[in-house]
């Protein structure tokens, strides 16, 4: 049921950072790998697009990562990347090779030990959503990477994580009457920028008025969206197991057979649960749930991180305790029992306090990253060859 598990975060809408481990951190350790997979040897032909301290990276490294993320991001959005946008993207894929290189070089030994923590707990993740080792392997082996790589690049997401944390995100203190504005103005730091901006525009003589008016519509629109976060959706708490029709690495759909007969499956299940049996027992002999082990097929969610309209409006509309019939969606056959519900309302501060404050204090970070990079570019002496085929600063 993993459409259904997502729960709420301040933090995760507010603070967009490339460096995460997350989706996009999983498309660029993709394709990472994909690139150290096929490097030209003749220099002539793998030119050097840029070199520091100690490395360099060549144009075999930068094409294989930007067809290797295309391709990545096309199979989990569904959308591939415009032709017009492969500059921009060249240029970034560049640079983030650039700072997995100086993140190896500056890495102290403590950084290392953090970095293979996360990397462990991210690994130990990805895997939890497979149903095994065997099946974990597999899986990424079917779409062309291998565990051995995809581990070692996780590692490397994780350096450059630990060394921008220690170095730019625990220098960032944020007032704690930034908090209580974020919470009572909607006031958060592209607020807090755009104010003065705002008003200097207001000051001066031949005021751009279009201009003007566009920024006071930002603003408004800042501000309503960070006020938009801190409402709290209905979320509803249920057990729930499933079985797949469909191939879950393929996401063909199996013969009526097979769906027959795993329909039939969950009818007995059914009966066990209207029996009397714990549902857990049976969603751990059942569901085929990824998470299910770890769970045990609870799960708290809101309604928009529900991708089957079919269970959203079964799990919204099922009376507390009641055991629904079998809930088919095109991915497969849902039971679920509701436990619990929560109505919609704007999150108390003490709740909020904690994520706002994180939030507020990623939005510096990413401010600050710019001039970070460039301070250990200049450190390493990194040099950009005129191969480089986008401008990089």
């Amino acid at each position: 049921m993993n459409d259904t598990r997502r729960r709420p975060n301040l933090t995760s809408r507010l603070l967009i950072r490339g460096v995460r481990l997350g989706l996009i951190g999983l498309a660029l350790i993709a394709a990472d790998i994909r690139a150290s997979d096929s490097r030209l040897a003749d220099l002539f032909e793998d030119p050097v697009l840029a070199r520091g301290k100690g490395f360099e990276v060549r144009q075999s490294e930068v094409d294989e990562m930007v067809t290797g993320l295309r391709a990545t991001l096309a199979s989990t959005r569904g959308q591939p990347i415009p032709e017009d946008q492969r500059g921009s993207l060249v240029t970034q894929m560049l640079e983030r090779l650039v700072m997995i290189r100086i993140a190896e070089k500056r890495a102290t030994d403590a950084d290392r030990a953090r970095a293979r923590e996360l990397a462990d707990k991210f690994i130990a993740e990805t895997k939890s959503k497979a149903r095994s080792e065997d099946a974990y392997r597999r899986q990424l082996i079917a779409t062309g990477i291998k565990p051995e790589l995809f581990e070692s690049r996780a590692y490397q997401q994780a350096l450059v994580e630990t060394i921008i944390d220690r170095e730019v995100k625990t220098s960032v203190v944020v007032p704690d009457d930034h908090v209580r504005d974020f919470y009572e103005q909607g006031i958060d730091l592209q607020v807090r920028d755009l104010t003065p901006l705002l008003a200097r525009i207001e000051k001066e003589e031949g005021t751009n008025a279009v201009a003007y008016t566009e920024g006071l519509k930002r603003l408004a629109q800042l501000k309503k969206a960070n006020f938009a976060r801190l409402e709290r959706p209905e979320t509803v708490r249920v057990q729930a197991l499933l079985v797949y029709t469909i191939d879950r690495f393929t996401r063909e759909e199996l013969s009526d057979a097979e769906k027959a007969a795993r329909r039939e499956r969950v009818v007995k299940a059914i009966q066990r649960l209207q029996a009397g049996e714990e549902f857990t027992k049976v969603a751990r002999e059942v569901s085929e749930d990824p998470d299910i082990e770890k769970n045990g097929g609870e799960y708290t969610t809101v309604r928009d991180a529900i991708a089957y309209p079919e269970l959203r409006v079964a799990l919204f509309s099922l009376p507390i305790g009641q055991l629904s019939d079998i809930i088919t969606t095109r991915a497969g056959f849902y039971v679920a029992k509701v436990l619990e519900r929560t109505p919609a309302g704007k999150v108390p501060f003490d709740q909020a306090e904690a994520e706002i404050r994180n939030a507020l204090i990623g939005q510096e970070v990413q401010k600050r990253l710019p001039d970070f990079f460039d301070g250990l570019k200049k450190e390493f002496e990194v040099a950009y060859s005129t191969n480089s085929v986008s401008a990089v600063r």
